[in-house]
């Protein structure tokens, strides 16, 4: 969906559940993530490491309400793709930190570069439904 239409799709319908703007706002997400072959979490999860390097895998899991077993499989595909490492803290290795590869770090600029528009149409959706 092109953001004009988008746009001028929020001007008709008028104000919007909360709801209603965040479905909108994920299948926009959605779209822009296709051409870069990620899925949402994927690209949160690209996000998060991003802004915290060197986090734990129970970090990132909290921080984004997810279930240890949907984060621990998101984060074996992102290793698998080579976008993210998991080094050893301690020899016990009860403790992993996640941190991003050099291609994960390209990734998730063009994750920004990619979603930025959808601020945009998150504060233009705020402002009119605070109207």
């Amino acid at each position: 969906m092109r953001y004009t239409r988008l746009v001028k799709s929020l001007k008709r319908t008028g104000k919007l559940s909360s709801l209603e703007t965040v479905l909108r706002l994920h299948g926009l997400f959605r779209h822009r993530l296709h051409p870069l072959g990620l899925s949402p979490l994927q690209a949160c999860m690209l996000l998060y490491l991003d802004r915290h390097p060197q986090c734990e895998m129970r970090e990132i899991a909290s921080a984004l309400c997810l279930p240890k077993v949907s984060a621990i499989e998101t984060v074996q595909r992102l290793q698998r793709n080579g976008w993210i490492l998991k080094p050893r803290v301690n020899a016990t290795r009860k403790t992993v930190t996640l941190q991003l590869t050099a291609h994960g770090a390209t990734l998730a600029q063009k994750v920004k570069a990619n979603i930025g528009i959808i601020d945009k149409l998150f504060a233009l959706a705020k402002t009119r439904n605070a109207a």
